[in-house]
């Protein structure tokens, strides 16, 4: 069984090839456990957990929310389930990932 940091380095990384597919990126604030994602069109989203694999999206209100973003968010939420569910039908990892 993986302990929850190498969970978190593994989940980041694929998380961040994932993105890169849209352009998108990822950093990481002061704050453990908080990112920030940034797409093309300067739409900023913070993604935190308290407890790894719950992990919650939420749009940062910067600017006007237009179509694009809604487009941009249903992605990332897409990557995020996927780097997930990747990482749980991985056979040496034995903790259920969830994702809101």
């Amino acid at each position: 069984m993986k302990n929850t940091s190498d969970l978190i380095s593994e989940f980041e990384q694929l998380f961040r090839q994932k993105l890169q597919l849209n352009n998108c990126k990822l950093r990481k604030k002061r704050q453990e456990n908080n990112y920030e994602i940034i797409t093309p069109a300067k739409d900023i989203f913070l993604m935190y957990w308290s407890e790894f694999p719950d992990v919650n999206l939420i749009y940062q209100a910067v600017g006007v929310r237009t179509q694009q973003t809604s487009v941009y968010e249903k992605a990332i939420r897409s990557h995020i389930s996927s780097c997930l569910s990747s990482m749980q039908e991985n056979p040496h990892s034995e903790t259920p990932l969830l994702v809101q």
